[in-house]
């Protein structure tokens, strides 16, 4: 359960969030089971933040920081999360499908048994990923290498590898 003087600190908005991040970075706050659904948060630090199955469906986080954030079983489906930054965050099953995760940085994160469906994860950063089990169907993964990602039980049918621009494939 969310802690509630971080919720009420997290919808003064982005700017005093990440400010009160500054000031107290040894705080890890507590987001889980949080309803942040259609939020604008981008450019936000959720470094580190706890944010086990919250709700983060059709919010606006591009270019946030999500760095070793635990968003196990966390929803982010239709999710704008294009250019953030998830290195070595935990996402396991975590609802990705139809999100935008262009440019987005995964290295080391740990995605197993995510939902990505639909995803759109062109030009992103998958190195040592850990994708076992998740499921990539229709995902969109032009211009990205999955040679040192963790595909074990992936599945990967009707996901998209070609060279075209994403957009031309919608």
């Amino acid at each position: 359960m969310a802690n509630p003087n971080h919720l009420e600190l997290l919808k003064q908005g982005v700017e005093a969030w990440n400010l009160w991040r500054q000031l107290h970075h040894e705080i890890r706050p507590n987001l889980a089971g949080a309803n942040l659904r259609g939020w604008s948060l981008a450019h936000i630090n959720l470094s580190g933040v706890y944010l086990h199955e919250a709700n983060l469906s059709e919010a606006d986080l591009r270019e946030s920081l999500f760095i070793e954030a635990d968003c196990g079983g966390a929803n982010f489906h239709r999710a704008r999360l294009n250019s953030a930054n998830f290195q070595k965050a935990n996402l396991r099953a975590a609802i990705l499908s139809d999100t935008d995760l262009r440019n987005a940085l995964l290295a080391n994160a740990d995605v197993s048994d995510a939902d990505l469906r639909g995803t759109i994860l062109a030009g992103a950063n998958l190195e040592q990923a850990i994708f076992c089990g998740a499921v990539f169907k229709d995902a969109i993964l032009n211009d990205v290498d999955l040679s040192k990602a963790h595909l074990q039980g992936a599945h990967l049918l009707n996901a998209y590898f070609c060279s075209r621009p994403f957009e031309d494939l919608r």
